[in-house]
């Protein structure tokens, strides 16, 4: 596992060796965690608010959320399309960054100057 400190712009891998991490870096990450904290409220709000909308005229309270579930899927999968993406490239790309420091890691622990493809 990995530390991070921003305010001296330096990561710790799990290695203990110290890396300099860039701006772009920085932003990278804190752009995933906004993006996956956003996706996360929209998802809640798209089942809350239909089923507060029903409970408030006088349906039921499971049959409110049931129904909120149903249509907060289809609003999600219509309304959420870009925020999943952007999700979806950000973590391929951590991915990779992840796999390419691991073979990296496993390169130096064999001995060998650069990793082998």
């Amino acid at each position: 596992m990995s530390s991070n400190d921003t305010r001296s712009g330096t990561a710790v891998d799990d290695a203990g060796k110290e890396t300099r991490m860039t701006e772009d870096t920085a932003a990278k990450r804190s752009t995933l965690g906004t993006d996956l904290l956003l996706y996360t409220v929209a998802r809640v709000l798209a089942v809350a608010v239909p089923a507060t909308i029903l409970v408030l005229v006088n349906t039921p309270v499971l049959v409110a959320l049931a129904v909120g579930l149903v249509l907060g899927l289809g609003l999600s999968l219509v309304l959420l399309r870009p925020l999943r993406a952007r999700i979806s490239v950000a973590l391929a790309e951590r991915a990779e960054r992840r796999g390419a420091a691991r073979r990296q890691l496993e390169a130096q622990l064999r001995g060998e100057d650069e990793p082998a493809t």
